[in-house]
């Protein structure tokens, strides 16, 4: 019986079902859904403001370097005031110092220079003496400004550069009896340990260049100092600060002017002040990481709470799919799911009064189904008889009469072959051949009366072997190959003349397709209780969208050749009468056609048989 119309489709068929609905659609719990939603939300706040707060970082840390390079040349000057009035104290004890005066106004150069190195006490590096002429005895030599300035009995502070170095120098007048006779002061090299101290001093690299912008001084490494000191070379004589990129290194430098004779430019190394970037990274990652997990955390609490009774409903649906109406709905503190599990309770209330109703329904329209069959085959079984009748008659006028003449003639030359073994074989064979054509028109008619499938049995391996050797008779040896392959088939309940006559139809349409020649097989096996008959050729085939129409009556493709149609269509009605079923379809291994026919056994018990093989209906359509 067919499955009722309202009968639920198993949960299996249902999910198959929604998962061919939604092809290449991903599939994903609600909870899973919320975490997903949580965890975006969550990294979508931290990672931007974690990349903002970066770069703020770097930028307010850069900006600090630029501030503390400007306050740089600041520092220097206020370094340098304090520094020069040290110097200048130094230098006035020098000068005043007993016996430098006198041992210069004799013009004893060592005795002045022994006594001032006394006199210097150790304070800076080294004394300068200059006579009356402005002729160095001793350290640096002066630029005629600042002997000037010392002549005109002012104490002063210059920078001069000596070879290759620079000094800060401090000279004070020496007298003798009111008139300049010399200086003597002293000097402190702007020397690698001076550029450390002001490094210190103004938390920066130190570059001093001297007269021609080369570098005397520096704290920074060899190769950075030759490319800072040319770049620097080029700027104005301001606080403006510059960027400078050093094998891929970035450099903030500015410059503050050391008298007439030199500069000095102060140096960041931005390496150095972003170096606690990389922990402050790591610090921001790992409190991004902890602020994920504990959302995360607090995100599965409150996607449990969402997801339990939304998965409550879900599996009360999957159980109404099944038929079970009966499932639990868990409560939920969110309103709007409540108002989803009311309106499903009433709607599985209201499905299962429908399914109620439906069913009954169902049974009322199987039962008109059922009756709408049985007209359907009786209508079918009357049409069939009308065109049945209509055969009988055109065969009853075409072949009763021309065989009988026939067989006579037939009969009379059996007589008289009785010399000729061969010749009255052959002939007794055409008899048998012409009587079997006799017999077609009665089983025309048996067509539309009821048959006994008892009547007749018979050894299908024989009746084949038979058929083959009929067709090989009348054809050529060599063009078209027939053989038979029995692997074991027991008899067949239907009597031999009728599987001769379908045999024959079948194997003498397959060698009118084969006009060049090829090879027809039959093969007998047996599956349960049905005999399976095989029989394929190697011709072209049966094109496709006429294969329906193979076993309607006067249905040929023979055309002007010859044959009315009515060779398979007697065929198919022979088998199916004798509770069998003959079908045909293009050989799947190869070109060529195969004809199946299933006909029951004759131990088998045909209305069994028949209820066991539900394809054995009326309706060949």
């Amino acid at each position: 019986m067919k499955q009722s119309l309202a009968e639920p489709p198993h949960l299996d068929e249902t999910v198959q079902a929604r998962n061919q609905a939604l092809p290449g659609r991903i599939s994903i719990s609600l909870q899973k859904a919320l975490l997903g939603v949580i965890a975006t939300a969550l990294l979508a706040g931290i990672v931007p403001a974690g990349l903002i707060l970066d770069r703020r970082l770097v930028a307010e840390l850069e900006s600090r370097a630029r501030r503390d390079l400007q306050l740089a040349p600041r520092l220097l000057r206020d370094r340098d005031l304090a520094l020069a009035e040290g110097m200048k104290m130094h230098a006035k004890e020098i000068a005043r110092a007993p016996g430098v005066a006198q041992a210069m106004r004799e013009g004893n150069r060592a005795l002045t220079i022994a006594r001032a190195e006394a006199a210097r006490a150790g304070f800076g590096d080294t004394i300068v003496v200059v006579d009356s002429s402005g002729a160095a005895w001793a350290g640096p030599k002066p630029d005629p400004i600042l002997i000037r300035a010392t002549q005109a009995d002012t104490q002063s502070v210059g920078v001069v550069s000596d070879s290759a170095a620079l000094y800060t120098v401090a000279l004070a007048p020496l007298q003798h009896a009111g008139t300049w006779i010399g200086a003597a002061g002293v000097a402190i090299a702007l020397s690698d340990a001076s550029a450390g101290l002001l490094a210190g001093l103004a938390r920066s690299d130190i570059v001093i260049l001297g007269a021609r912008g080369q570098p005397t001084a520096a704290t920074t490494r060899d190769s950075a100092t030759m490319l800072i000191a040319r770049a620097a070379a080029a700027w104005a004589r301001d606080s403006t600060v510059h960027e400078v990129r050093v094998a891929g290194t970035r450099y903030l430098a500015t410059t503050a002017p050391l008298g007439d004779m030199g500069r000095i430019v102060f140096v960041r190394d931005l390496s150095r002040d972003l170096g606690v970037m990389p922990k402050l990274r790591l610090l921001a990652a790992l409190s991004g990481g902890a602020a994920l997990l504990l959302g995360l955390v607090l995100g599965t609490v409150l996607a449990l709470a969402l997801a339990r009774p939304v998965r409550s409903l879900a599996d009360a649906s999957d159980r109404v799919a099944k038929g079970d109406f009966s499932a639990p709905l868990a409560p939920s503190s969110i309103t709007e799911v409540n108002r989803v599990a009311h309106a499903f309770e009433e709607m599985r209330h209201a499905l299962r009064s429908r399914l109620g109703d439906l069913e009954n329904a169902n049974s009322e329209l199987a039962a008109r189904q059922s009756r709408l069959v049985e007209l359907q085959s009786e209508l079918m079984h009357r049409e069939r008889s009308a065109a049945n009748g209509r055969l009988v008659a055109e065969l009853a006028h075409e072949i009763r009469n021309p065989v009988a003449n026939l067989r006579n003639c037939l009969e009379l030359i059996d007589r008289r072959l009785e010399h000729d073994p061969e010749g009255r074989e052959f002939a007794s064979m055409a008899i048998d051949e012409l009587l079997r054509m006799h017999e077609l028109a009665e089983r025309m008619l048996d067509l539309n009366r009821p048959n006994d499938v008892k009547a007749g049995q018979c050894d299908v391996g024989e009746v084949a072997r038979e058929v083959v050797a009929l067709a090989s008779a009348g054809g050529s040896a060599d063009s078209i190959v027939m053989s038979v392959e029995d692997d074991g088939a027991s008899d067949a309940a239907i009597a031999s003349d009728a599987l001769k006559q379908v045999l024959h139809n079948i194997v003498q349409n397959a060698r009118e397709a084969m006009p060049r020649g090829g090879t027809i097989r039959i093969k007998l096996g047996q599956k349960d209780s049905r005999i399976i008959i095989l029989v394929t050729d190697d011709g072209p085939g049966i094109p496709r969208d006429i294969l329906h129409r193979l076993f309607d009556p006067f249905f040929t493709m023979k055309g002007d050749a010859g044959g009315i149609g009515l060779g398979l269509f007697v065929a198919e009605g022979m088998v199916r009468v004798n509770g069998g079923r003959l079908t045909v379809a293009n050989r799947d291994d190869g070109v060529g056609a195969r004809f199946t026919i299933e006909l029951p056994s004759a131990v088998s018990d045909p209305l069994k048989d028949a209820l066991n093989h539900p394809s054995l209906t009326l309706d060949r359509s």
